[in-house]
């Protein structure tokens, strides 16, 4: 018969407790590198996740601020369409030959991209007023 040394302990009647806690031990310090790694792995993986939820957020938040710009430009352009619209109803009804309003309109087209948007509806304001007035009679 052969003899096979091994490095687990015999197991008597008056040391089987501590038999089984040195082959637990043994177990556990066999198993716990695999679970080392895979817990490494999971909190590298949520690392890497919370990293790619900030980026995601910062380029978002661009976006929507490029895209909040946007529509104030729009806004703003669409308003001073309708200015030139009214205008050119002005023009066509004869409206415009008035020195003052001539004047004022002149002024009010070299000036109208840099004017803000309360100037711009006070604008389109005053050019349905005078319509109304030319229209009314």
């Amino acid at each position: 018969m052969n003899l096979v040394e091994t490095r687990i302990p015999d197991v008597t009647k008056t040391n089987i407790d501590r038999s089984k806690e040195i082959i637990a031990n043994n177990i556990i310090k066999n198993v716990f590198p695999l679970f080392d790694e895979v817990y490494t792995a999971k909190v590298n993986e949520k690392n890497n996740l919370k990293k790619k939820l900030i980026y995601v957020k910062d380029v978002l938040q661009s976006e929507k601020e490029s895209f909040d710009k946007l529509i104030i430009e729009y806004n703003k352009a669409k308003k001073i369409s309708q200015i030139l619209e009214r205008i050119k109803t002005l023009v066509s009804s004869g409206l415009l030959y008035d020195g003052q309003l001539k004047h004022e309109t002149v002024i009010l087209l070299k000036i109208l991209d840099k004017l803000p948007e309360d100037k711009l509806n006070q604008q389109l304001n005053k050019t349905i007023q005078i319509l109304n007035k030319r229209f009314a009679k």
